[in-house]
């Protein structure tokens, strides 16, 4: 016997009928053998830490089914509430396993305002509609089901075809050949754009360091680590061997300079407060020569002031831990 589907619906808290909408659609999940898992399900008869629920859910739900709307794509840009921590739990798993993740829209407004930034590009289906609320259900039911809505045709006889010589009178100027780089790009970006670049950035510093730690730990008997998620926007990191603690390090986004822009900030040490007052690296958004996004170190403890992406600045974060835990 097969095993019947699971799923978790994340949402935001936009309004009382929203959330009814949200829980009508969970219901008729269940009415189709989709056992789906939602917040107000399971705090109404326990004490229950939400993010470790969300967390556990996310993880081991067949799919997460994430119901957008303009409040749930604010949340998740600006990493707020449990929307924004759910999103720094689906970043890593989008970049391992995108079809767990089913995105739904719900708008009576312009789509494109509902889609967070991890998710642009991403195919969703639409329950805008009401009227249109079984046709758009029925999808959802066939994509939980692995089946497909539309039959794919049989490949029929291959043709015979033979190629056509072709005359052109169109004679490409010499001149457009080799002068294609005096066309400008003035499209210029904006802080919108840098501070979404940012949270994607500090989503793979994060995940990048804590890559590294596990193979270091799985190299090393006598390496341990903690990796403290203190906020959706501030991580902790400290390391131990022979299990005593080593050195530590901080990583948040915020504002280095007290600007507008977000920044990613470091602290390192042998102990770090979860403070912060004090930084030792001021990891800023550049735009290069090629109108491209990028980072530069402004505080230069790695000797590094080129524009970089965020490898490098990964690489050059462990190469100092490396050198102060040996």
């Amino acid at each position: 016997m097969e095993k019947d589907p699971t799923a978790f619906v994340s949402y935001s808290w936009d309004s009382k009928e929203h959330k009814r909408w949200v829980l009508s659609l969970v219901s008729k999940l269940f009415d189709k053998r989709v056992e789906t898992s939602i917040d107000v399900l399971e705090t109404q008869n326990a004490t229950v830490n939400l993010n470790n629920m969300m967390i556990k859910n996310i993880r081991e739900k067949d799919y997460t089914i994430l119901v957008l709307t303009e409040e749930y794509a604010k949340k998740a840009d600006e990493l707020q509430g449990g929307v924004g921590f759910e999103t720094n739990m689906l970043i890593p798993l989008i970049m391992d396993n995108l079809q767990k993740i089913i995105p739904i829209v719900r708008t009576k407004g312009d789509k494109s305002k509902v889609i967070p930034f991890y998710l642009t590009g991403v195919h969703y289906i639409d329950f805008s509609d009401d009227i249109q609320f079984e046709e758009s259900f029925t999808e959802l039911l066939y994509k939980i089901y692995k089946v497909d809505l539309i039959e794919k045709p049989k490949l029929g006889i291959r043709p015979n075809l033979k190629p056509r010589k072709i005359e052109s009178n169109i004679i490409e100027s010499t001149f457009d050949k080799e002068n294609n780089g005096l066309i400008p790009n003035f499209l210029k970006i904006n802080d919108i754009d840098k501070n979404k670049f940012m949270k994607l950035t500090y989503s793979d510093i994060i995940n990048g360091l804590n890559s590294l730690m596990k193979k270091t730990k799985a190299n090393n008997s006598n390496f341990d680590f903690d990796l403290d998620t203190i906020t959706s926007k501030k991580t902790i990191a400290k390391m131990y061997l022979d299990g005593t603690q080593k050195y530590a390090f901080k990583v948040w986004l915020g504002s280095g300079f007290g600007g507008r822009q977000e920044t990613i900030n470091l602290s390192y040490g042998n102990f770090v407060s979860d403070a912060d007052n004090s930084m030792n690296e001021i990891i800023a958004c550049e735009v290069d020569k090629d109108n491209k996004l990028g980072l530069i170190m402004t505080m230069n403890i790695f000797g590094n002031r080129d524009i970089v992406n965020s490898k490098i600045v990964i690489s050059e974060i462990w190469k100092n831990v490396v050198n102060n835990i040996s």
